[in-house]
């Protein structure tokens, strides 16, 4: 039933072939599409490669091993009590002010 109606269309309907001159122009747009493409892709390609040579290590870093524990070594010593007179400057600079210009100033004696 589609055989027949496909062959009755085909009978009806008269197909020219195109003209040379739009079967070249066709031709000729697709080349020059097809050539920009491959020029714009080999660029790309070209580009990335030199960034990647460019920001590649250019040695091998072996990873940080992960931390041990060092034996006979004895612990940090914390800092001791404040003398008098630092705890003295102590109560000074808590008691001005710690904003501002004024504290960046040194003050005339």
């Amino acid at each position: 039933m589609l055989h027949w109606r496909l062959v009755e269309l085909a009978s009806v309907e008269r197909l020219r072939a195109a003209k040379p001159l739009v079967v070249r122009r066709g031709g000729e747009r697709r080349a020059r599409f097809w050539t920009r493409a491959a020029v714009a892709f080999t660029a790309v390609l070209i580009g990335t490669t030199v960034l990647t040579a460019r920001t590649a290590p250019a040695r091998y870093e072996p990873p940080v091993p992960a931390g041990e524990t060092v034996q006979d070594v004895p612990p940090r010593v914390a800092p001791g009590p404040l003398s008098e007179s630092e705890r003295e400057l102590r109560k000074k600079l808590r008691k001005e002010q710690q904003r501002g210009p004024d504290r960046l100033l040194p003050q005339p004696r």
